[in-house]
């Protein structure tokens, strides 16, 4: 049978507790440090059973921790490496195309050829989609409660006296 890998955990567990609460994303792998150091799980299996991830997040965690340290664990390596193609002149743009009722989108494929057409933009349906609803709280596909060039005089013949 392999070995344990030896790490020596140098924070104290009261200290690990505090990063858990300014780390939530990272409670996992704090809580790694934790078990290690109050010496409840050593092998790799172990702590991936009571942490509920895969024993190769467990190795990757401790190889991470023990070559380059805690700083390193709890940095954050995910995405935002690709610039934005909609800028805030074109998303002040969209907004006052969604705030106007009769120059609005029906869909969002409709947005996507428009950001095409008028900006130069190819992006693709999921990121229009994905943005508009982020950024604009938007439900494109949601029917409108009454038409939009309905005239105000004829609609006042329908309602009752009041």
């Amino acid at each position: 049978m392999a070995k344990a890998m030896e790490i020596i955990v140098k924070e104290t567990v009261k200290e690990l507790k505090q990063l858990q609460k300014e780390y939530p994303g990272k409670y996992a792998i704090i809580q790694m440090l934790i078990l290690i150091k109050d010496g409840k799980q050593k092998t790799k299996d172990g702590l991936a059973q009571v942490l509920g991830v895969s024993n190769k997040s467990v190795h990757i965690w401790r190889t991470t921790y023990k070559a380059k340290g805690i700083e390193d664990l709890l940095k954050e390596n995910r995405g935002g490496k690709k610039p934005a193609q909609i800028t805030e002149k074109i998303a002040s743009v969209i907004e006052k195309r969604l705030s106007n009722p009769k120059e609005g989108f029906r869909s969002y494929t409709e947005a996507q050829t428009w950001l095409n057409d008028t900006f130069g933009l190819t992006m693709e349906y999921q990121a229009v989609n994905k943005f508009f609803k982020r950024r604009f709280k938007t439900k494109l596909k949601v029917a409108r409660k009454s038409h939009i060039l309905k005239d105000p005089a004829s609609e006042a013949v329908f309602k009752k006296p009041g």
